[in-house]
């Protein structure tokens, strides 16, 4: 046999060796990667009325609103990544940053591969096609219908929408039973009925009932004079409110929401507001008084619960 016909022989001989050896292998990798287990979904209608499928059980949840991270913790489920204004737990401020809720970036959200998005229909209807190019299930929700104290029915909204129910129930129940043993224990003995919450600038704004502020008014029995509807109050939690109209109103208290955690310019804040004459006829005449909401009562930086005990708390302090 010629030398290089023997050559060609052995190396034709090692090839069909080296193919019955990888096709098996080939072969049961294929059949491995078809056997991934299938993902369970189900289809649900969202607050922009497009149904979407989503994971029955999702791994890795984005959501773009400081509100829905919380309520996601309330259920039992850890979102993988948290917007700039999210500073209740420790665990949530560790996670990867999306930016801000009014201003997402797109790429940080892309680069985390979630299966599930929740959006707020107010700040991200524009970033539907966007956000969809993740590969990701989107699901909007629009924050003024999720429930008559949206704070707290947020979290039943998004129990339901993840099959968590059970859990949201339990967490809804615990925040009105905490609410209920602040009312008595604190806001009836008071004798206090009404209340405002405002914040100072250019102009005085005042809480909405539909807002996270408002609310805290509302869970602990006191009427809240700031009425629905106003200019402004689908984009806002605070509205415009002038003095002569909650002079009149006449609410028992006033809540001046702090700006910072600085005591020296909180003090400054409060005793602006007890020394000007415009507001003199109110705590004199009208026997009403102002008390300074701490700005750890902030929907960003506490749970509803502490929100809850610290207003409850300066309440009985400031009377």
């Amino acid at each position: 046999m010629k030398k290089d016909t023997f050559v060609r022989t052995l190396v034709l001989s090692v090839a069909m060796v080296l193919l019955v050896i990888v096709m098996p292998l080939a072969a049961q990798g294929a059949k491995e990667q078809t056997a991934q287990p299938q993902v369970e979904t189900k289809v649900v209608v969202d607050e922009l009325s497009r149904s979407v499928v989503i994971p029955k059980d999702p791994q890795r949840v984005v959501a773009l609103t400081s509100a829905v991270m919380q309520s996601l913790y309330n259920i039992g489920i850890a979102p993988v990544a948290k917007v700039e204004e999210y500073k209740v737990t420790k665990e949530g401020m560790s996670l990867p940053s999306v930016g801000r809720t009014s201003a997402i970036n797109i790429e940080a959200v892309y680069a985390l591969e979630p299966d599930l998005i929740i959006a707020s229909s107010r700040f991200h209807a524009a970033l539907k096609e966007s956000l969809e190019q993740s590969g990701a299930a989107v699901f909007f929700f629009d924050p003024d219908k999720v429930g008559d104290i949206s704070v707290v029915d947020l979290t039943a909204y998004i129990g339901n929408l993840l099959g968590r129910e059970e859990e949201a129930k339990k967490y809804v129940q615990s925040i009105y039973s905490l609410a209920q043993e602040l009312r008595a224990g604190i806001v009836e003995p008071l004798g206090i009925k009404s209340a405002v919450m405002i914040q100072d600038g250019d102009t005085i704004t005042a809480a909405q009932t539909a807002s996270s502020y408002g609310a805290m008014l509302r869970l602990l029995g006191l009427e809240n004079i700031v009425g629905a509807n106003l200019p402004g109050a689908g984009r806002a939690s605070f509205v415009t409110y002038n003095i002569e109209t909650i002079l009149q109103q006449n609410p028992d208290v006033i809540f001046i929401v702090a700006s910072s955690n600085n005591a020296a310019s909180n003090q400054a804040l409060l005793e602006k507001f007890e020394n000007d004459e415009q507001w003199k006829h109110y705590t004199g005449q009208q026997g009403g008084r102002f008390v300074l909401l701490p700005f750890a009562a902030n929907p960003n930086r506490s749970s509803i619960e502490d929100m809850l005990r610290i207003t409850a708390q300066v309440l009985k302090n400031g009377t």
